[in-house]
């Protein structure tokens, strides 16, 4: 018998929408050892002001109910950037192909169908809600990284296999540049060197681990503003870069694996 993982869920926001309070009875009457806080809206209408309020971690929608239709309430919260990432299980008696494929159209991540099954039910939602909380954490995370590379003083900038910008940290303003249209140029366009082929080749690394790059000096041009101020042309750093591969590190060096380069992360420093 399929139970409900309380020590994943536990604390997690649902909120039920449905103007048969029968459904509703049933549905509390699973969810009542599951840890999660459940609120109720009879109406499409009345769930939209409750998430505005109370946003949920899953939402299980009725379909047909008097004014908006879970189709029409659904395509409302997609179609809103706060509300938007808030999955949608529809729970529903109807199961023709076309009506399947018309809630997943409308934004719905998942259906129940109605009678109610109470494993089918307890599997769908504890599913879903380990995968919002999954997805919460790597946003969270992303946030945190993005915010140390936004605010540290190193240059940090990827480049695609061609060797093009395609993220440049602010740090690049101290260079006169504006990181937003840095992406798409050529790393090499910002390089002063006399063996520039050379040095890109180092610099926009495949290798990882051991064999990645570290302290290579490079030349980088400084912008006409920033030099007229500082009466420089360039400026010396000290680059760290390791290869960016769709696999594990490990993975990098066994033979037959399907394994793609995706570019190189670079870090630089001010030379002393």
């Amino acid at each position: 018998m399929i139970e409900f993982d309380i020590d994943q869920i536990s604390g997690m926001k649902i909120l039920i929408v449905d103007d048969i309070l029968e459904n509703v009875d049933i549905l509390g009457h699973i969810l009542q050892r599951s840890g999660l806080e459940i609120s109720i809206s009879p109406t499409g209408e009345k769930a939209l002001e409750v998430i505005s309020k109370n946003k949920p971690d899953l939402i299980l929608m009725d379909i047909k109910m008097p004014g908006r239709d879970g189709y029409e309430v659904c395509g409302k919260l997609k179609a809103d950037v706060k509300t938007k990432d808030i999955p949608v299980i529809f729970i529903t008696a109807m199961s023709s192909t076309e009506d399947l494929v018309r809630s997943y159209n409308a934004g719905g991540i998942d259906y129940i169908a109605k009678p109610f099954q109470e494993q089918e039910v307890v599997c769908r939602i504890t599913t879903q809600l380990k995968l919002k909380k999954a997805q919460d954490e790597v946003m969270r995370r992303e946030k945190f990284y993005r915010v140390i590379v936004e605010s540290v003083p190193d240059l940090i900038f990827q480049l695609d296999p061609d060797r093009e910008i395609i993220f440049a940290n602010p740090a690049f303003r101290l260079l006169g540049y504006d990181p937003v249209e840095l992406v798409g140029t050529p790393i090499g366009d910002l390089i002063e060197s006399e063996n520039k082929e050379s040095l890109l080749q180092s610099l926009a690394t495949r290798n990882v681990g051991p064999l990645a790059i570290s302290d290579l000096e490079v030349n980088l041009k400084v912008s006409n503003e920033v030099s007229l101020v500082t009466e420089l042309s360039n400026q010396k750093i000290l680059v760290d870069s390791v290869g960016l591969w769709n696999v594990s590190d490990e993975d990098v060096f066994r033979e037959n694996v399907d394994k793609k380069f995706l570019g190189t992360l670079c870090v630089g420093k001010k030379a002393e």
